[in-house]
């Protein structure tokens, strides 16, 4: 039973390695150019998915600041869409 957790501990690190690789540079795309706000809900519904992920909050803040000012209400619903999934986990 242990070892079954352990491997399944070990898959889901695996994933969230996996994920990062992969949204890092759209993370980077999307900050280094001005996009739509369909665009920019799109990438933050696919990074809140794995924002239980040190390094994944990070690109997810990185987005949250870069469009605070250009799309606010969509910044604000994805802010607070993170404090309700993710809240009980940071405590």
């Amino acid at each position: 039973m242990d070892e079954r957790i352990y491997q399944i501990a070990e898959q889901i690190v695996e994933i969230h390695q996996k994920a990062y690789e992969v949204y890092l540079p759209l993370v980077e795309n999307v900050c280094s150019r001005t996009v739509s706000e369909a665009e920019l809900s799109h990438l933050l519904d696919y990074l809140l998915d794995f924002a239980c992920n040190e390094k994944i909050l990070v690109l997810y803040k990185k987005v949250c600041r870069r469009y605070l000012y250009t799309y606010p209400g969509c910044i604000k619903f994805y802010v607070e869409a993170y404090w309700e999934m993710w809240e009980d986990e940071n405590k």
